[in-house]
């Protein structure tokens, strides 16, 4: 299953590498980063990543790091829509 993650990390040393490293040893495999400043102290990060793990079980560990301030989770758009997600928003069968 494929998951996106966005992650607000602390500017400090290491985070980056933290994050991503605990997300490989965990066995997700990362398809997609993207790392930007973010407003004001920090640094935002997307992730795309799969793996036939628990996209929450990840969000939890990742929110234990000491430069992760928050975590967002969510399957993909497509993947979403692909499992029928679209039916159940809009009530048609």
């Amino acid at each position: 299953m494929r998951y996106e993650l966005q992650i607000q990390l602390r500017t400090s040393e290491g985070a980056v590498i933290r994050t991503l490293g605990l997300v490989e040893r965990r066995g997700f495999r990362i398809e997609t980063i993207r790392l930007e400043e973010a407003q004001g102290d920090g640094q935002s990060m997307e992730l795309l990543v799969s793996s036939e793990r628990s996209g929450d079980l990840l969000k939890r560990q990742l929110e234990r790091l000491h430069d992760v301030i928050w975590v967002a989770l969510q399957r993909p758009a497509a993947q979403w829509v692909a499992q029928g997600g679209l039916r159940q928003m809009t009530g048609s069968n």
